[in-house]
């Protein structure tokens, strides 16, 4: 049994290199011998996986509708070839835990699983997958936003910061305030961030955040909140299922919909 892990990563550039435009959301230029190598699944009701079987190489799993396919990050994958698969991707609203959000080929069946479901997948005929897949568009993952920093009061109001996940657009905040389920996105007013700390301020108040020694206050009209700082890496689910900021919104995994 062939088993690697592997960092969270989107595709490597050897097989997928993005288009000339520098939009998130551009085309992914898909390698001829990569797309030719992909077997197209489906639950039946318009939901596709397109994977690469036991790859040798950089592991290549999309997820779509038929028309758009999102790469989906790939965490893990165990293997052997002409036996079996399985790769783990990434979602950070279902918990690393076994196979509980995985796509994978064993006893003969094809399964995607996200959390406790399980969902039987087939193959797509090849005479019917070949042009589907030659018509499709490939693209990165939907996914603009990353967790940054939280923090509540003592009586349950959080706030809740995230940035853009490129490099280009990691200096871009956000900051939401609220109740768990009900954070608001706040206008900001400015923003600072460098070495010492950072602070967010929009017209109602700002927040000081200090993540490296885990201070946080809030400060409105004068007065200051001590706030308790919130591991983000220990909360990722809680924060894409609980509090509210990306309710509804797809990720472009098959935890999506299925």
């Amino acid at each position: 049994m062939l088993l690697r892990l592997l960092v969270p990563l989107i595709l490597s550039a050897v097989l997928l290199r993005p288009s000339a435009a520098c939009a998130d959301d551009a085309p992914l230029q898909l390698d001829p011998a990569v797309r030719d190598k992909l077997l197209l699944l489906t639950d039946g009701k318009n939901h596709y996986v397109a994977v690469v079987p036991n790859s040798s190489e950089d592991n290549v799993l999309f997820y779509g509708d038929g028309k758009r396919f999102y790469s989906v990050p790939v965490q893990g994958y165990s293997g052997q070839e002409g036996k079996e698969f399985s790769y783990v991707f990434v979602d950070p609203r279902v918990p690393w835990n076994g196979d509980a959000r995985e796509v994978a080929w064993k006893g003969k069946k094809y399964t995607v699983a996200c959390g406790e479901q399980r969902t039987a997948l087939t193959p797509v005929p090849a005479e019917t997958a070949r042009p589907l897949l030659a018509a499709a568009t490939f693209l990165p993952s939907p996914r603009k936003w990353a967790a940054y920093g939280l923090a509540r009061d003592n009586q349950g109001r959080y706030y809740y910061v995230d940035h853009g996940r490129t490099p280009e657009t990691a200096k871009n905040f956000r900051l939401w305030v609220g109740p768990r389920g009900n954070l608001k996105q706040q206008k900001m007013t400015n923003v600072v961030s460098d070495s010492e700390g950072d602070v967010f301020s929009t017209k109602t108040g700002s927040l000081r955040l200090i993540l490296g020694r885990r201070e946080s206050s809030w400060i409105a009209a004068g007065k200051v909140t001590q706030l308790l700082v919130v591991p983000v890496e220990d909360n990722v689910r809680m924060i894409y299922t609980e509090l509210g900021v990306y309710t509804g919104e797809a990720l472009g995994t098959p935890c999506d919909d299925l």
